[in-house]
């Protein structure tokens, strides 16, 4: 069984009685994830939320050919899957495992049933859900005012920053990173090798180190990398 000690910590959580802990940690269930396993898939029903506990999150878009587009990766703390839980639709991204995973998975039934009994755990699911509202209005954002130079700098930035140093391993293949930035493949190779030649990063398979930091942000236009 969960302990209220094992969820004090996270932001989901803020400000939450210890009674109240105690009767989410209670109906907590901790999951495992292979690498690649899926946690739902886009047009399941919505009927749990997840907390990262380690590992890495891909949310992603499938068309009609089942092919996937990367939306975002998200790691510990995040909550994944309470966006469309509270109307009981079908899931319209998917989400699965990037890294090994290890998630915290509360019911739809518990999590209504909570924000109808704690004002504070009320006040939490708005505070996500405006969190969620607000990262993609950032994304939509970045794709309409800046190149794609821009956008992958921004991703780099961001990336490093997630990583908390300036050399880190690209934790998806670079097709995935293309769709995450809307762009094609090949588009995103001139745009890296653009920023290689400028002397502002250097690639060697999947590791990505910054060299010029200042120059990276001067292509943002101004936007600041946001945690996603």
């Amino acid at each position: 069984m969960i302990k209220a000690d094992q969820i004090r910590n996270y932001p989901f959580f803020t400000n939450l009685s210890e009674a109240d802990l105690e009767r989410v940690a209670a109906r907590l269930v901790k999951r495992t994830f292979a690498k690649g396993a899926y946690l739902y898939y886009p047009g399941n029903p919505s009927l749990n939320m997840y907390l990262v506990e380690s590992g890495l999150v891909r949310l992603f878009f499938c068309n009609t050919q089942g092919q996937e587009f990367l939306v975002n990766l998200t790691g510990p703390p995040s909550v994944v899957g309470l966006a469309l839980l509270m109307e009981g639709q079908a899931r319209v991204m998917g989400a699965a495992a990037q890294q090994p995973l290890i998630a915290l998975s509360l019911s739809q039934e518990d999590v209504l049933h909570f924000m109808k009994t704690s004002p504070q755990f009320h006040q939490n699911v708005l505070v996500e859900i405006s969190a969620t509202l607000r990262k993609l209005t950032y994304q939509y954002q970045s794709l309409v005012m800046i190149s794609l130079r821009g956008r992958l700098a921004l991703m780099i930035l961001y990336l490093a920053r997630e990583h908390k140093q300036m050399e880190f391993e690209l934790p998806i293949t670079q097709a995935e990173l293309a769709t995450w930035l809307g762009s094609s493949r090949g588009r995103l190779n001139r745009a890296m090798g653009e920023l290689q030649r400028l002397g502002m990063i250097r690639v060697e398979g999947q590791k990505i180190t910054i060299l010029d930091r200042q120059g990276l942000e001067k292509l943002t236009e101004g936007i600041a990398p946001l945690k996603m």
